[in-house]
């Protein structure tokens, strides 16, 4: 089965440069958080967030050990208040919506928070900036979540945004969804 992961990696080598400027909204185990920090180099900067200590203190070590402690700003809180804790542009986010793999499956994303978070961080895009929202919504609140999700995004003007919807048609259990988002202004 395809990764969608993987996806998500090869489109943000497309996107980000030395210097740029990215948002893990979900950092999680740190993954992504550290992918990021490989493109964006020594001048670029990450912004995480997470609401678990645990994921932020894991995420934290992570990057020591890559030797990118220097290139993010790690945030413990939702990622609803993302935006916020932010004073610039961005080129790119990313969200891996559901719960923290290895993790307590009762916390989960959940439909306001993230569309609160994505609202903002779309406000934070550069012109021709990337979002990359990767939904699992085979959990309990999680099919609400990506229906809430997939209402706002078709919804955006299409003179701004183009989006795109990225799924497994021939699977069943929830194959995961991804919506890239690309601003055109």
């Amino acid at each position: 089965m395809m990764q969608m992961v993987s996806l998500v990696h090869q489109i943000a080598k497309g996107c980000l440069t030395k210097g740029s400027r990215a948002v893990d909204a979900t950092m999680g185990n740190g993954g992504d958080t550290e992918f990021l920090c490989g493109l964006v180099g020594e001048t670029g900067k990450v912004y995480a967030f997470d609401i678990q200590k645990e994921a932020v203190e894991h995420t934290r070590k992570r990057l020591e050990a890559a030797g990118y402690g220097e290139r993010a700003e790690l945030f413990c809180c939702s990622h609803a208040q993302a935006a916020g804790k932010i004073d610039e542009e961005i080129d790119l986010f990313v969200f891996n919506l559901g719960y923290l793999p290895g993790g307590d499956k009762r916390i989960i994303t959940r439909k306001e928070s993230t569309l609160a978070a994505a609202d903002g961080l779309l406000g934070k895009l550069k012109s021709k900036g990337t979002g990359l929202i990767l939904s699992y919504y085979g959990h309990a609140g999680g099919m609400e979540e990506k229906n809430g999700l997939e209402a706002y995004l078709k919804q955006l003007p299409g003179k701004s945004y183009d989006v795109l919807q990225i799924g497994m048609v021939n699977r069943d259990h929830f194959p995961p969804v991804l919506y890239v988002v690309k601003k055109l202004t």
